[in-house]
Parts: structure tokens; sequence; C-alpha cells
């Protein structure tokens, strides 16, 4: 286990990528890849307005601004899931959930609730999925929001998060996603939590932009 407090993205991303690699456990996974883990890894960012992007994160601003468009207002491309349609369009038989709404209706009617959660698994759709191997099921599996002190507080986990190609985005689009609900609550954003039960690099299918940002960590490969 891994807790680690940080003011920014940005540099939770640098410290994590730097300690997966020394201090993780290679394991393989059920597709083939070596991968470098630890296990519930829980950063705290306690100044989440600070959103600069790393120049050691491989795929830049634009894989930023994608993901963060695409969990806030959708994506045309068709996916067996996406985090947009989990969240504000949950499949219930033949309905569908808004938990943005329900989030938003809990905290108005009760400031100090903790039930303002919302879930992506889907079990109908994702357990067979997963059977079958094809296509990929969600990695976010829970957020849940506090009010404490007239500030929004948000936690998220992930059942497994890619931190060199992923952990940055998910981060900053999951923090514009509670900076939405903050100001629609009329309250000040205050920490996000994310927590990774498998927090990894892919050390082989990675290795080139590893040795390009992440030059000083090579010797951890060896």
């Amino acid at each position: 286990m891994l807790s680690v407090r940080k003011p920014s993205v940005r540099a939770s991303y640098e410290y994590l990528v730097r300690e997966v690699l020394e201090k993780g456990e290679d394991m393989r996974t059920e597709d083939g890849d070596i991968c470098r883990e630890i296990r519930n890894v829980v950063v705290e960012i306690t100044n989440p307005r600070l959103k600069g992007i790393s120049p050691k994160y491989p795929l830049g601003k634009n894989a930023v601004e994608q993901y963060t468009k695409n969990l806030l207002y959708g994506s045309e491309n068709k996916f067996s899931y996406d985090y947009h349609s989990r969240l504000f369009k949950y499949p219930v038989n033949d309905r569908y959930i808004n938990q943005i709404e329900y989030i938003l209706e809990k905290l108005r009617e009760e400031k100090n609730s903790r039930r303002a959660v919302a879930i992506t698994w889907q079990p109908l759709i994702d357990i067979e999925v997963s059977k079958r191997r094809r296509g990929s099921v969600p990695c976010l599996q829970y957020i849940q929001f506090l009010i404490r002190d007239n500030k929004l507080h948000q936690t998220v986990l992930f059942r497994s998060n890619d931190l060199l190609l992923a952990y940055h985005a998910n981060a900053l689009g999951l923090i514009a996603l509670g900076e939405m609900i903050a100001e629609s609550l009329g309250v000040e954003y205050g920490t996000y939590t994310h927590h990774a039960v498998s927090m990894h690099l892919y050390i082989e299918r990675d290795y080139d932009y590893i040795s390009k940002y992440f030059p000083e960590c090579l010797k951890y490969l060896r």
C-alpha cells in the first residue's frame, strides 16, 4: 500500500511513476502483458485548482482535454462502455438513471449526506464482457462526494489504473467533474482523493515512453 499527499495531479504523477518503477512488483496480466504494480495506492490532491500538465506525461494536453470532454459530455465512439453514459445514463432494465443528477439532489437536500455516490460497474454487461475477454470493462468503479466545512470533497476508486498513460488524464478529468458539481451546489471544491487498487505501468509495452520521459528510472528496469 502507498499513501501520497501532493498539491497537484502533476506533482503526484511524477512522484508515483518513480515510486512504482522503483518499488513496484512485476506481474503478468490476464492479457499476457508485464506490469509493474503497487496495490492500493491512495493519492490526495490538496489543491486541485493547480491543473498544470506534466511535461513528462507522454500523451500530453490533447489526451487530457479529450478525456475530460468525453467524461462530461459523452463520445460518439462506440465502446463496450463509456464513463459519461454510466454516470449520466446508467442502464437499469428498460430505463436509465442519471447518477450525477441524483448526487446534486441528495447534497442539496442534505449537505452532510454520505450517500452521494455513483457507480459504473453494470453486472449484466460487464461480467459477460469480462468472461469473453473481448472489449473493455470500466476501470473507474466508484465516485463519492462529501460536503464538509462548505467544501466539496471527491473520492474515486479505480479497480485498475494505467499510471503512465491514463492516471494524469483520469484525475484531471474527474476533478473537472467535481468542479462542475461544486459550482452547481454553490460550494467551493475541496480535495480530490484517488484510490487505485492496482496502480501499474506496462514496462515492456511502454518501455520507449519510460526511456524518453523517465530516463532516470531505467536503472530500475535492469
